[in-house]
């Protein structure tokens, strides 16, 4: 039987992996797990390899062997005794009946004879109808079963969910270690990349066949022009919505975050290999331009928006990136 292509943690989640694996074995690890952080740091795969992990008969090295019988079942996605919950049919929440399915789930007795496992991400795609449905289950879901919630904004889940999990703040890894796994995949491109993911390595190996970034010069230009007066935040945003909503509101909340930080540093040099080499000649200008006050705010404002959007608003694109260009250019009232 060749070997099937068992989940491994990222670097940097190595330790977590063994701290978690460790209080299985002197059964303390929680029925409800909570694994929380930014979008793109390995969640997910860290959860996946945890339950591969526990599902498989002869774990090896702190992973699953990849050779027994549960580990071609899980890794297939067909094993009896693991459950996973995302978003289907191209929606993007997690809804109530899925929920049901999971407690039914729960109420069986585990098929492999250990114990059985479910994975919902990410958690906050739960729609409220789902996370109160949940909540028992949460707190009693049966013997030998374990809960693993990945979630990128567990704000957005509800207080009662967050209480029943014990939760692991896990935060994007430190700039060298994510480097030195990102440059071999990726090349010189590297630095640009995971400073346009803000710190996240996996989000930045997606990001290589974005089209915005191959296009962020010109849309920085875009943001730039529009706060020197040189064009108006409605010919701004026109360029933006081109993309979707959530994509430039997690690009310009980072391009502006930097501008801030680089006024906070004055005329301080960049550390090497820190930035995008084509943005951040335009990103010292913005920040030699706006005020840091005024940046603070737009950042925020533009994060208001993104929790909006996560939480299942469908806002007019141009309008939403005409009024983040607004409070640019220190206009705050049209959002009042």
């Amino acid at each position: 039987m060749s070997k099937a292509p068992v989940q491994v943690p990222c670097p940097w989640h190595q330790e977590e992996m063994a701290r978690l694996l460790d209080q299985h074995q002197r059964q303390r690890l929680p029925h409800a797990l909570l694994l929380a952080g930014p979008e793109g740091i390995g969640k997910y795969r860290l959860a996946q390899s945890l339950m591969q992990t526990l599902l498989c008969r002869q774990p090896s090295a702190g992973v699953a062997c990849g050779q027994c019988e549960a580990c071609h079942l899980s890794t297939a996605g067909t094993h009896p005794d693991m459950h996973v919950l995302t978003p289907e049919g191209g929606s993007r929440a997690i809804k109530i009946d899925q929920v049901r399915r999971l407690v039914e789930f729960c109420s069986r007795t585990a098929q492999f004879g250990g114990g059985r496992l479910a994975l919902l991400s990410p958690a906050e795609a739960l729609n409220r109808s789902a996370q109160n449905a949940l909540l028992k289950t949460l707190e009693e879901p049966g013997p030998g079963m374990t809960l693993i919630l990945v979630s990128h904004q567990p704000s957005l889940l509800l207080p009662t969910v967050r209480s029943r999990c014990q939760q692991r703040l896990l935060p994007v890894p430190a700039a060298d270690q994510a480097l030195s796994w990102l440059t071999p995949q990726v090349g010189e491109a590297a630095p640009a990349l995971l400073d346009a993911a803000q710190g996240a390595p996996l989000k930045a190996l997606v990001l290589q066949d974005a089209d915005w970034f191959s296009d962020r010069r010109r849309l920085a230009e875009q943001v730039l022009r529009v706060a020197q007066g040189r064009l108006s935040p409605a010919q701004g945003a026109q360029a933006l919505a081109a993309f979707e909503p959530d994509t430039m509101a997690r690009i310009l909340y980072g391009w502006l975050a930097r501008a801030t930080r680089l006024a906070a540093l004055g005329g301080a040099a960049t550390p090497a290999g820190e930035g995008d080499a084509q943005l951040e000649p335009l990103l010292r200008q913005l920040a030699d331009t706006v005020p840091v006050a005024r940046l603070m705010r737009a950042t925020q404002r533009i994060q208001e928006g993104r929790r909006q959007i996560l939480a299942g608003a469908n806002p007019n694109k141009e309008l939403l990136m005409e009024q983040w260009m607004l409070v640019l250019v220190g206009v705050d009232a049209a959002l009042q």
